[in-house]
């Protein structure tokens, strides 16, 4: 069996952190929405944690591209950092826009089989 390349070495170590970058950034996004629509955080700080995981998400595959295409260099990371400063407040900026969650009233909401109004039971058996 031939040995593998150091360049494949490489392109799995960055697809491994890649991957668990994507599997964190989900997980992070689908705690602030959880606790954010049970009244648990405020939009505020659910714009802030959504956006951080969100560009943090990104990020990896916006450094392997940019190290691929223009070389490892400080220009390089002034260009993946201000496109990171970037998407967090495009991000941060649309999702303050969203209307906040507001639940008409407390516990669970009723779910009906179909949409035909149920008729009241009857006395007849009483």
């Amino acid at each position: 069996m031939a040995p593998i390349d150091e360049e494949i070495l490489r392109m799995l170590e960055i697809l491994t952190i890649q991957v668990i970058a994507a599997i964190l950034g989900t997980g992070s996004i689908g705690a602030a929405d959880w606790l954010y629509h049970r009244g648990r955080i405020r939009q505020l700080l659910h714009s802030l944690w959504v956006s951080s995981s969100s560009t943090a998400t990104c990020l990896p595959i916006v450094t392997w591209t940019a190290n691929v295409f223009l070389g490892v260099g400080v220009i390089t990371w002034m260009l993946v950092g201000a496109l990171g400063v970037m998407m967090f407040f495009w991000l941060y900026r649309n999702l303050l826009k969203v209307p906040p969650v507001q639940r008409l009233r407390p516990g669970p909401i009723p779910l009906h089989s179909s949409g035909r109004p149920v008729p009241p039971s009857s006395n007849l058996n009483h």
